[in-house]
Parts: structure tokens; C-alpha cells; sequence
């Protein structure tokens, strides 16, 4: 689990950095840069009405071996597409918008709450 997500931490930005010069040559820098400033607007919009205290509440929940409720991890996933958004990239913009879309946010819940459920009740 380490190495998958030492690997990542290396393979995503650079992925961003391609994408960012790909397009930049493809469409001019001005386009990047609005893109940019644009989507990170958009990912503090998504944030404004969420803080990080939500984390505090899944793992309090967590801790007291609770599942968290479908709401609450719904107002997480909506915060960490915000804070994607805000990260300056196009591969990160999408799958910050992926998890934006009702039906792949469901399954993701549905997913979490089942490992959550594993972790809770082993």
C-alpha cells in the first residue's frame, strides 16, 4: 500500500505537468492560466460552505465504531473535489468533476461505507 501510494505521489504531479505544457503548446499560456484560475474558483465555491472539521467528524464516528452517515461522507467527497479543484492541473480538475457526477458519487459512498463497515465489524 506504501509503494502504490509512494508511487502516486510521484506519478500524479508529473501526469499534471504534462498535461499542463501539452495543453499550454496546444492553446497558448494566457488559456492555461484562466483555466486555472477559473477552476480553483469553482473548488473554493465547492468548499465555502465545508471546513476540514469534516474529516474530525468520520473519524470521531469512526473511533466510536459508528459508520459515518451517507450525508457525511457525501459533504467530504463534495470538499476534496473543492480542494482538487483547487490544485492547479487538468487531471486532477476531472476527477474532482467525475466525483462531482451523482451516480459515481453514490457508488464511491457505497464503496467507502463498505470498507469503513470491514474495518468497523472485522
Amino acid at each position: 500500500m506504501s509503494f502504490l501510494l509512494a508511487s502516486l505521489i510521484l506519478i500524479i504531479p508529473l501526469v499534471e505537468i504534462w498535461i499542463l505544457i501539452q495543453i499550454g503548446v496546444a492553446a497558448s499560456l494566457n488559456a492555461v492560466f484562466i483555466l486555472c484560475v477559473i477552476s480553483a474558483g469553482a473548488g473554493w465555491w465547492l468548499m465555502r460552505g465545508e471546513d476540514f472539521s469534516i474529516w474530525t467528524l468520520i473519524e470521531t464516528e469512526l473511533q466510536n465504531r459508528r459508520l459515518p452517515t451517507e450525508e457525511l461522507l457525501s459533504d467530504f467527497l463534495t470538499w476534496s473535489c473543492g480542494m482538487a479543484l483547487v490544485i492547479p492541473g487538468f487531471f486532477s480538475d476531472l476527477l474532482a468533476l467525475a466525483l462531482l457526477i451523482p451516480i459515481i458519487k453514490e457508488e464511491l459512498i457505497r464503496l467507502m461505507r463498505k470498507k469503513m463497515q470491514q474495518k468497523i465489524h472485522p
